[in-house]
């Protein structure tokens, strides 16, 4: 269930659910008091827009007694402390949380519909398009609430296209076009090798939708790996590799992606909203003259764009979840200071601000504007292995490296790994 289908809710459900989350009666901004704990992960601009957010919000509900506490990703120290807290019951009122989890721990949180209902706030209406949909359930249940997004843009240096006399990438290009025209850039070996396109790691998430296939349903209800259109990616993959238009992993852990791009070795590289200024800031020092197209188009002119996305679940143990709903409503889309904090490392939920404040920031190069970001936002699937699908995520690295590194047929990697990912997704449990 999607989009809209999704918000439906009926008078005796949401009368039943606003009942027993909030007594009946949904307070107040004026009505608030007490404490409220937040949690969140995160570091650098990430953290601090997150923190200029919260101190807004601090400012504006002096009535509240806000405590914020931020666990580092790093080891996977914050998905086995949140963890740890969510089963024991010790957890924040509200828990920074991401719509790829795919569920993860949506026992631990309040299903948010009834507040929207109470709001009768038109979602459509105050969120940026595309932003909402991953955070409801099969079954509908709002399990969370957005903060921001990212998705990407393909940069491409022009010095190298103009050199080797190929015509800038225009919306709707291929991948399978690249095999084409993408050898005129290959040249040299080790160090001083040149390739088409940098293998950033959002590249084998990219690769799996070029097919033209979905790796499974977007209901959940079953995987799709077994397909034709997963030995038509990964078989492309491999003829990218093979030929030498992306670097292999191992010539990749060399020369990091964005380095590469930025010293002139590689024509193309996928470029995130969250890193386009470091990006084009170290391409301009080094004379790199950057313009920017779309994502490739899949066969069927589909673009793949990925999504990675961040927000906000209220836990069913928080003592306060009036004001953490407060909280999640006011940095999605009520308050607009807090959006245009939030509009430093990502696309806002807020609608308003992320098509002024946001999609108004410029960058170094030939006409790349945060405009584009918004625009594509819709197009992009949301990160594919996230969370509970992590498991699934995976075998399709342990089906990429068979492919790429081992040498082995496409087909025959498809006919071994996809049986297992149709065994994983029945363990996840999403029909039950």
């Amino acid at each position: 269930m999607k989009g809209k289908s999704k918000k439906l809710f009926t008078a005796a459900l949401f009368g039943t659910a606003v009942a027993a989350m909030t007594g009946g009666v949904t307070a107040s901004a004026a009505e608030l008091s007490g404490d409220l704990d937040i949690w969140a992960w995160g570091a650098d601009d990430e953290a601090k827009s997150r923190e200029n957010a919260l101190e807004i919000f601090k400012e504006e509900h002096p009535e509240l007694n806000l405590t914020y506490t931020i666990l580092p990703t790093a080891d996977s120290v914050w998905d086995q402390k949140a963890a740890a807290a969510l089963s024991s019951g010790s957890a924040g009122d509200v828990m920074q949380m991401s719509p790829d989890y795919y569920g993860m721990n949506t026992e631990f949180y309040i299903d948010l519909n009834p507040y929207v209902e109470k709001e009768g706030v038109n979602l459509d209406e105050v969120l940026t398009p595309g932003i909402i949909d991953g955070y409801y359930d099969a079954d509908g249940k709002l399990e969370g609430f957005p903060n921001h997004t990212n998705c990407f843009v393909m940069a491409y240096n022009k010095d190298m296209f103009d050199d080797a006399g190929v015509a800038y990438p225009e919306a709707g290009w291929t991948l399978q076009d690249m095999t084409d025209w993408g050898t005129a850039f290959v040249s040299g070996e080790g160090a001083n090798k040149t390739y088409a396109l940098a293998k950033h790691w959002v590249m084998n998430n990219v690769m799996l939708y070029s097919g033209g296939g979905l790796p499974y349903e977007e209901d959940l209800s079953k995987a799709n790996m077994s397909t034709d259109k997963v030995v038509e990616a990964l078989t492309l993959y491999n003829t990218l590799i093979s030929n030498g238009l992306i670097p292999d992993d191992t010539a990749q852990m060399t020369i990091p992606a964005e380095t590469l791009f930025v010293s002139g070795k590689t024509a193309m590289y996928p470029c995130g909203g969250f890193e386009a200024i470091t990006v084009t800031n170290d391409a301009d020092e080094n004379g790199i003259n950057i313009g920017f197209t779309s994502m490739p188009s899949d066969p069927d002119g589909n673009e793949i764009n990925v999504q990675y996305a961040t927000g906000w679940a209220i836990t069913t143990t928080s003592e306060n979840p009036d004001a953490g709903w407060q909280f999640l409503k006011e940095i999605a889309y009520e308050n607009d200071a807090m959006a245009e904090a939030i509009a430093v490392c990502g696309i806002p939920a807020n609608k308003k601000i992320a098509e002024t404040t946001y999609a108004e920031t410029t960058y170094l190069g030939d006409g790349l504007d945060n405009t584009y970001y918004v625009e594509h936002l819709g197009n992009s699937h949301l990160n594919p292995w996230g969370g509970t699908l992590a498991s699934s995520g995976d075998i399709w690295e342990t089906m990429v490296q068979s492919v790429t590194l081992d040498g082995q047929d496409p087909q025959a990697v498809v006919d071994q790994y996809g049986p297992q990912i149709d065994t994983e997704f029945a363990s996840y449990g999403f029909n039950n």
